[in-house]
């Protein structure tokens, strides 16, 4: 993978995703490789370098000091289109700063991570109650984790970092997502997740997040050519795709052995995968 350093002019940006008011993305690029990433149809991103490049937003924390002089953010969201804790974080610290500087203002701020490396944090995102942590878990085995993200994180340290995250008392939610019909497992992946979870999201797969038929052929020659069929059928047409949600969803409940454990459904409308009235909380 190339890797550059980069000004930048901007790093606070509006978003509309309901976690927050604005948006920073520390890095350009992402190191995992995920079949299914939706940032690839992201306007301002190469798609043909996406996964080949990692461009370092090296005055970023710098930048960021000027904005929080004019910008007041209720709230900031980490990692939309980037994943903020990649190898390179252990060399430049971008991440580490952005977030020594935003608790310095009190701003609270939600991260979106899969990376283990986050774990390296754990202490200085705690320092502020209002920080959350949405933290990907979305496949129940190391084949399917290669298979659909080439370089994230295995299983154990998925789990590892989850257990560590819950022990520093960090506000956390487990996000199963995206969920791939008949591919991710929900009952095995529930039973994986440590006890002192309390919050779990399930975001569907959606054809328009990109590359469904790469999907498609992968899990046909990596799976089984029948479950291939029986996802293809998910998307096939409205019905298909709202009974199969519905069915999930009592599954989902039928599974939820605790008590305290709150799960909420991020399912993208048929024709579109993302607008602003899904509600993450």
């Amino acid at each position: 993978m190339e890797i550059k350093t980069v000004n930048t002019q901007k790093v606070l940006s509006p978003t509309q995703i309901s976690l927050a008011d604005y948006v920073i993305n520390p890095y350009k690029g992402c190191e995992f490789g995920c079949l299914y990433c939706y940032a690839q149809e992201n306007k301002n991103i190469d798609k043909n370098n996406f996964f080949d490049s990692l461009a370092v937003k090296i005055n970023a924390p710098q930048i960021l000091e000027k904005e929080l002089r004019y910008k007041k953010p209720k709230r900031v969201l980490l990692g939309s289109t980037t994943e903020c804790f990649p190898a390179q974080e252990l060399n430049f610290k971008v991440t580490g700063k952005i977030l020594e500087i935003l608790n310095s203002k009190q701003i609270p701020y939600t991260i979106l991570a899969k990376s283990h490396l986050i774990a390296n944090y754990l202490e200085l995102i705690s320092k502020n109650p209002g920080n959350k942590i949405f933290f990907t878990f979305n496949f129940q085995s190391d084949e399917l984790i290669r298979l659909f993200e080439k370089k994230s994180p295995v299983l154990k340290q998925r789990l590892q970092t989850i257990r560590k995250i819950i022990a520093a008392r960090i506000n956390l939610r487990v996000h199963i997502g995206p969920f791939i019909p008949y591919v991710s497992d929900l009952e095995k992946i529930l039973k994986l997740i440590p006890k002192g979870v309390k919050e779990i999201d399930i975001e569907l797969y959606h054809p328009k997040q990109g590359n469904f038929n790469q999907i498609i052929k992968a899990v046909r020659e990596n799976v089984a050519e029948e479950t291939s069929k029986k996802l293809e059928a998910v998307y096939r047409c409205e019905k298909n795709y709202r009974e199969f949600i519905k069915n999930l969803k009592a599954k989902a409940e039928s599974l939820n052995d605790y008590p305290n454990l709150k799960l909420y459904w991020i399912n993208p409308a048929f024709n579109q995968f993302y607008n602003s009235q899904i509600k993450y909380t």
